[in-house]
């Protein structure tokens, strides 16, 4: 029987109480990894862990805003603590605001304020994490680094204007972190996840929403978080060693096709 695939790694996962990032965090737990599962809120992340160690798994739950980055700072410094190493650091944390999002509608109301609470969470929390991670990670001559994108990311959109550009940001800093330390041992990795049903979205989702999404999808189904989890696992594993500076689309082939492709298939039915 072959090893767990994160056996004796540390992994670290920011918005971790919830979708992608709490079904990345017990797969994680799963292969064999000790998880520091991170989120804004104590009582999301709290089951979470506990939810890992009763299912054998080692986990220990933290409070960090990525928006601060005191938090950051502590957020590290508790994993060396607790741990002694950092190999894997999901900078999975997005800013789900819906506020933000309502007043990221419209170009010309362009809300600065949108922009700069996109930027801080989607971007600057990720980079500052790495910022103080990856001491640790040179020290030891090893490192994965994985960023969670978008597909908004990678086309014009008609709507999240700052959102877009944020991720489209985070791209770069993935690219460039890997251009930087990949000769010492370090890989940055981004996930672009498609339609994934997380809680986030299904509080807002309708039947219609479903029936168009899944349209623009070339597999029979939406995303689940651990489709994303899974995507997570294996560039955190040592199977992905010679993958660096990549993005990954994990969105069903939404983008495989030509923008026609639903057209010509509607008129062929």
């Amino acid at each position: 029987m072959s090893s767990p695939r994160l056996k004796d790694k540390v992994a670290i996962v920011t918005a971790a109480g919830s979708g992608v990032g709490r079904a990345s965090a017990k797969l994680f737990a799963a292969e064999g990894a000790t998880v520091l599962v991170t989120g804004r809120r104590s009582e999301t992340v709290d089951p979470v862990a506990q939810e890992i160690r009763e299912q054998g798994g080692k986990a220990l739950a933290l409070k960090v805003d990525v928006g601060e980055e005191e938090d950051l700072r502590n957020m590290v410094d508790t994993a060396i603590e607790e741990f002694g190493r950092i190999d894997v650091l999901f900078n999975n944390a997005v800013n789900s605001n819906p506020e933000t999002a309502a007043r990221d509608r419209n170009f010309l109301e362009f809300d600065v304020q949108a922009f700069n609470d996109n930027m801080r969470i989607n971007v600057l929390g990720g980079v500052l994490a790495c910022k103080y991670t990856l001491p640790h990670m040179l020290e030891q001559g090893s490192g994965s680094i994985i960023f969670t994108s978008s597909s908004s990311s990678l086309k014009g959109e008609v709507s999240m204007f700052s959102y877009g550009a944020s991720k489209a940001a985070l791209n770069w800093y993935v690219q460039t972190l890997a251009a930087t330390y990949g000769k010492q041992g370090i890989r940055c990795n981004g996930i672009i996840p498609g339609v994934i049903l997380t809680e986030s979205l299904t509080a807002w989702w309708n039947s219609d929403m479903e029936a168009a999404f899944l349209e623009l999808k070339n597999v029979p189904r939406l995303g689940q978080p651990e489709d994303i989890g899974h995507m997570a696992v294996f560039l955190a594993s040592d199977e992905a060693s010679f993958c660096n500076g990549s993005l990954y689309e994990v969105n069903g082939g939404m983008m495989c096709a030509t923008p026609m492709v639903p057209v010509v298939r509607e008129l062929m039915r």
